[in-house]
């Protein structure tokens, strides 16, 4: 039923080994590990697949501010997800480790790109690094979205049936990604990926029997972790 996602890894990983090697040993002990408070649509895995999002997006960037960007833009969800793109950037501007590594300039590149990235912003990103961070952030997976919605209901709202919990899930992908979602014009690098996934969600919108089926095995799936 879903469609099979591949990167171009030989791209990705070429970029990621220019990482500083101390920005990242910093990063994976000290930063990384917080992930594991979120929900299951903003834990280690999503920050995995950000990354490789973004680093096969990327063109003429700088890898460090980009993985930096990329692994603290979530970082706050567990403390308030309403509000978890401004207190992530607070949490990476006044880092000492990232004050310490990179110049002034730097830093508000990073908090500007971290405060930038959610969907339901009004703006434009005010730097290609929030372009960057803003469009690998979006699902390209219709399998990821359903594990991302499902997860995050069933733990904000545990007491809903199974029933109530794939509709929620239904209704915010159609406000989200349906033919007048807010988010179907949000991406701001050229993004084959994104464009067919919107075609994919879109057909199982317009057919809410198969999307019930299809999010019913990864509710069970969920439930039994």
């Amino acid at each position: 039923m879903f469609r099979k996602i591949t990167f171009d890894e030989n791209k990705i990983n070429n970029l990621l080994s220019k990482v500083d090697k101390s920005l990242k040993e910093y990063i994976e002990k000290n930063i990384l590990p917080e992930y594991s408070l979120n929900d299951g649509g903003h834990n280690i895995n999503h920050i995995n697949y950000v990354l490789k999002r973004a680093f096969e997006l990327a063109e003429d960037i700088n890898p460090n501010i980009l993985y930096t960007c990329v692994t603290f833009h979530d970082i706050a969800c567990h403390i308030d997800r309403d509000n978890h793109e401004v207190l992530s950037a607070e949490k990476a501007y006044n880092d000492s480790f990232l004050n310490s590594f990179f110049s002034k300039e730097e830093m508000q590149i990073i908090k500007e790109a971290i405060e930038d990235h959610r969907a339901s912003l009004e703006y434009i990103p005010r730097n290609i690094y929030g372009k960057i961070l803003s469009s690998s952030d979006r699902k390209v997976d219709v399998k990821e979205y359903l594990i991302a919605s499902l997860s995050y209901g069933i733990k904000k709202e545990p007491n809903l049936s199974k029933e109530d919990q794939i509709k929620r899930s239904y209704d915010y992908a159609q406000k989200k990604f349906g033919k007048e979602g807010y988010a179907i014009n949000k991406f701001y690098i050229e993004d084959k990926k994104y464009k067919e996934y919107l075609e994919d969600i879109q057909y199982l919108l317009d057919n809410p029997s198969i999307f019930n089926k299809e999010a019913s095995i990864i509710y069970d799936s969920l439930i039994k972790e």
